[in-house]
């Protein structure tokens, strides 16, 4: 059987975009009422430079309804997601510091679709969902509206030069909670 390409998966809030009822002080990119909806810099890039050598794939601890509706704006043209994973195929699971419920996401899922932790990777903003795949996970600072966050920029480059290979043996290190 062939090795399957590796599969980039991207989180949606915090990570690719943000969401609130009340807007900012500046225009949001979207609205999907009643939620203004910021795109994080260069994010449409990002997602079209791993489409472009990688398969891609989107899973969001957001609703079925409001993940469907984001992807359909963010995702360029032409560029069709492997999945499109919401809440619901998340695991809950209950942690008592921080005291909430977590939406996690278990990697091990993607192998429905013939790929393995070596050729799964995810961007995230939040470790705790992905606690158990830490070694598959590229983890950026959180945003929350900025027009000069650069984090997605400086991933693309990272993005464009990565070789099939076991992507838990890649040096993330450099990405782990950076605020530029």
């Amino acid at each position: 059987m062939q090795r399957k390409p590796i599969l980039i998966v991207f989180d949606l809030d915090e990570t690719l975009i943000h969401s609130r009822v009340e807007p900012l002080d500046k225009e949001p990119d979207f609205r999907i009422d009643p939620l203004q909806v910021y795109l994080r810099p260069h994010a449409t890039e990002l997602i079209a430079a791993a489409a472009a050598r990688f398969d891609i794939a989107v899973w969001s601890a957001g609703s079925p309804a409001y993940v469907d509706r984001i992807v359909e704006r963010i995702v360029p043209d032409g560029i069709n997601p492997i999945f499109v994973w919401n809440r619901e195929d998340c695991v809950r699971k209950f942690e008592y510091f921080p005291f909430q419920v977590i939406f996690a996401k278990d990697l091990k899922r993607t192998e429905e679709f013939g790929y393995d932790l070596s050729t799964t990777l995810i961007i995230e903003d939040d470790p705790y969902k992905i606690q158990d795949f830490k070694d598959n996970a590229i983890i950026v600072s959180q945003f929350f509206g900025d027009n000069d966050d650069g984090s997605l920029s400086r991933l693309i480059p990272f993005i464009e030069t990565m070789e099939e290979m076991d992507v838990r043996e890649l040096d993330k290190s450099n990405w782990a909670f950076r605020k530029d």
